[in-house]
């Protein structure tokens, strides 16, 4: 009995066939992977940059609000505005906690850090003159008191803006103490770098004088 010559080069067609659609699939699904994890990082990244942008615009709006309302705490001598490359402590007038929509809120921002990451975060914790706290450190709260804005951040600070003589050049301090510094800078600006291969965005808020308060 003799079988078709071509019996063996069908099959071997067919498996060369087969391997072909195989290396087009796998092709396709690792683009197709490729595609999807492109979209979810640029889905985080806009989700982060809007963020930021939120997170950017409350500071500056509560401190272009600030009230030249000394703080007072217990066995420290009182001061209008007190600030770090890490912390913020003053008296405003706008609120974005619920709750504190009336009258003057105490509002302090602060920097911590993960240890696990070496990354950093900010919070903010406010704390109403009429509902009373007003006269407690941030360390002294309660947890459900501190809200957390931006987490996951590679660098973030504070620098201060002092006021200087007509002629005098205008430098950025990374510190504003009350013992030293009198009353409130002339500006606060926010620099912030979501991560470490992006360029730094920083926010600029200019702080009013107690005459133009007045």
């Amino acid at each position: 009995m003799k079988f078709r010559s071509d019996a063996g080069s069908t099959l071997i067609e067919l498996l060369i066939s087969i391997t072909i659609v195989g290396v087009i699939l796998v092709v396709i699904m690792g683009a197709f992977r490729i595609g999807i994890r492109a979209w979810e990082v640029g889905e985080r990244d806009v989700e982060s940059f809007q963020r930021q942008q939120i997170v950017l615009s409350i500071l500056k709006r509560q401190l272009s609000s600030i009230c030249w309302r000394p703080i007072s705490i217990e066995g420290e001598e009182s001061f209008v505005f007190s600030g770090d490359e890490g912390l913020i402590d003053f008296i405003s007038s706008v609120s974005i906690v619920p709750g504190n929509d009336i009258g003057n809120v105490r509002v302090t921002y602060r920097v911590g850090s993960n240890d696990k990451n070496d990354l950093y975060y900010l919070e903010i914790a406010e704390r109403n003159f009429l509902t009373g706290g007003a006269d407690e450190t941030i360390d002294t709260l309660d947890d459900d008191m501190i809200h957390k804005l931006i987490a996951n951040v590679y660098d973030i600070r504070f620098e201060y803006l002092k006021k200087m003589a007509p002629g005098e050049e205008r430098q950025w301090q990374p510190e504003w103490n009350q013992e030293v510094d009198t009353g409130l800078p002339a500006a606060v600006k926010c620099i912030l770098q979501m991560d470490e291969k992006k360029p730094p965005v920083a926010v600029i808020a200019r702080v009013l004088s107690q005459e133009d308060i007045s």
